[in-house]
Order: C-alpha cells, then structure tokens, then sequence
C-alpha cells in the first residue's frame, strides 16, 4: 500500500472517530457526575484519538501538507490525547474531596500524562495551539500540585493531633506543625492562584477546535479545588488564633501570680479577643467545611467558645484583684476554671 493509500485511510478513519466523539462528548454532557466517573476509563481510551478532528493529514482546502507539518499536527493530537487523559485523571479525584482526609490521590498518573505531552509539543515550533496546549497543561500541573497538598494524610493526621491539644493541654508542638502546613497551603494558594488566572487567558474555542476535553468541567474542578483550599486556610487560620489566645492566656496568668493585676487583665482581654476569632472562624467552618474536617471545626469551635469565656472570667478577676476585692476576683477565677474544663470535655 502507497504512503498515498496510507493517508486516505487515516483520514477517512478520522473522520468516522471524529462523528463518534461528538457523539460521545454529547453524551457525557448530559451525564451526571457519578456516571461520568464510572466510565473514565472508556473516555481515557476515546481521548488517546482526539485530534482527528482537525486537519491531520491536509489544510483546510484538502490540499497534501509537508511531511514536517504532517509530523507536527500528529505529536499536537498525540499531545491533546494525553493532556486529556491527565484532566480525566484529576476529576476522578476532585469527586472525592468531599472528604480530603480519605481521598486517594497520586500525582504520578496524572503528571506523566502531562510530561508527555510536554515532549510532545516540544516537536512543534512556532505554533499558536501548541503554546494554547503548554499553557493548558500549566492549568492541569497546577491542580495535580494542589490535590497533592490537600490530600496529604499528614495534613488530616495533624489535624486531629491539633484538636487534641488546643483544649488547654501542651502546645508547645502545634506551632512547628501549624507553620509547616501553612507553608505547604500557602504554596498551594500560589499554584491555584496561578492556573486560575492561566485558564481565564486561555483560547477556549480554540482549545476545544482541537478536542480537549470539555473546558467547563476543567473550570468546575478548579472551583472545587479553591473550595476545599479556602476551607483549609480557615481552619489553620482559626488553630493560629487559638494558639496566640493561649500563648495571651500564660502569659496573664503569669502576671497574675506575679501580682501585676492590670497587666494581667489586659493581657487575659488579648486571649479573650482571639478565641473570639477562633471561635467565628470555626463557626463558618462548621457549615462549610469538607466533611472530613467539619468535625474538628465543630470542636476547635466548641473549645474556643469556652476558652474565650475562660479568658474573660480571669480578666475580670484580674481587674477584681487589682481592685481588692478578693471575693470577686476569686469567683471569676473559679468561673474561669470551669471554663476551661469545659473546653477540655468538648
């Protein structure tokens, strides 16, 4: 059979995959999200053919293309195949962070798909779609980062480890962890900032001229992911005020033993302010958090409530004190106590 023959079977086979992809992408428009799932698998294989669709083998007007640019179009299909397949990928997580601390997650599958197409396109010089497809695979590598920080079982592991100790035990290792989980969060914010701003430039239509896989999901993903992102950042942010509330907490009873009444108090009032914090952040999360995390938001709000009101009840018999009443300073102590042991019950 003649390179000739060869061509007109390609593209008459392209042009009958290309009839069945869109009925195929039809089809998986009208899918809800759980039949979807359960057949990514025949849409990874249907997606290893997109780009048949284009002009593969010819120009717009039919005419034969050089084989350089014959060479060209294959690695651009070859490379949407791949970007498509990593998309698909990803979904199939996204579904699951619902509950992040048993979502399964490996970055591998995912970004050799990516890489791939990466060495696809790099075969392909001065080419608008090829940089529109870099671009696209920046908005995936972006997400692969980001499932990978809030899928991270030592994330849910500190988490708890955390709840445990802010009752009003020792403290003293939840700084290092907190500071180390900020940090990942923070890189994460930094790459989901990042794939937000790169998928708004993107060339949709064009993108989807080419079969890549329905940008509108990509889009869904990415709100889902800043979702369970934010969620994150509140809650370690509602850890951070419990954590300088107690370090305000030491530090007033500290001057309260030392005598230093009005310091004291004002001191115990700094405490009071951020469990306050803590306790309105926590009781956002209560509602909104990824239902992994929603019992831990419960507690950390229960414990901060009690904290606070712990914190203002020694204000108070700060002030007492420093007035001489004795009585009242030590009815706000024992009040402050129970106070305490209550947040430790929560």
């Amino acid at each position: 059979m003649t390179e000739t023959d060869n061509g007109a079977l390609e593209l008459f086979a392209c042009n009958h995959v290309g009839q069945y992809l869109h009925a195929i992408v039809d089809a998986w428009a009208s899918m809800n999200r759980r039949q979807y799932l359960s057949t990514a698998s025949g849409l990874v294989v249907v997606s290893s053919l997109a780009g048949c669709l284009g002009d593969v083998l010819g120009s717009e007007d039919g005419e034969q293309l050089p084989e350089d640019h014959r060479d060209e179009a294959r690695a651009i299909n070859r490379a949407v195949g791949k970007l498509n397949k990593a998309a698909i990928s990803i979904e199939g997580t996204e579904s699951g962070l619902e509950n992040p601390t048993k979502a399964d997650f490996s970055a591998d599958e995912p970004q050799s798909f990516v890489d791939a197409a990466r060495s696809e396109l790099e075969s392909v010089a001065d080419s608008a779609i090829a940089a529109e497809l870099a671009s696209y695979a920046d908005v995936l590598e972006a997400m692969i980062d980001v499932l990978e920080t809030l899928t991270d079982d030592s994330l849910a592991t500190d988490v708890e480890a955390i709840s445990g100790e802010m009752a009003g035990g020792d403290t003293s290792t939840v700084e290092d962890t907190l500071a180390t989980h900020r940090e990942s969060i923070d890189g994460a914010r930094g790459s989901y900032d990042d794939a937000v701003v790169t998928l708004e430039n993107l060339d949709h239509d064009r993108l989807e001229e080419h079969s890549i896989v329905d940008l509108d999901r990509v889009e869904s993903g990415i709100e889902t992911l800043g979702d369970v992102l934010g969620s994150v950042e509140s809650m370690l942010s509602g850890y951070d005020s419990m954590l300088a509330g107690h370090g305000s907490l030491e530090e007033g009873e500290e001057r309260f033993d030392a005598g230093e009444y009005q310091r004291a108090a004002t001191t115990f009032e700094d405490a009071a302010n951020s469990f306050g914090d803590a306790t309105e952040t926590f009781a956002d999360e209560k509602s909104s958090a990824p239902a992994g995390f929603v019992e831990y938001a419960e507690t950390a709000h229960c414990q901060s409530g009690h904290l606070e009101t712990a914190a203002t009840e020694f204000a108070e018999g700060a002030t007492a004190a420093d007035d001489g009443d004795i009585v009242g300073a030590q009815q706000s102590q024992s009040d402050g106590e129970d106070a305490l042991e209550a947040a430790e019950n929560c």
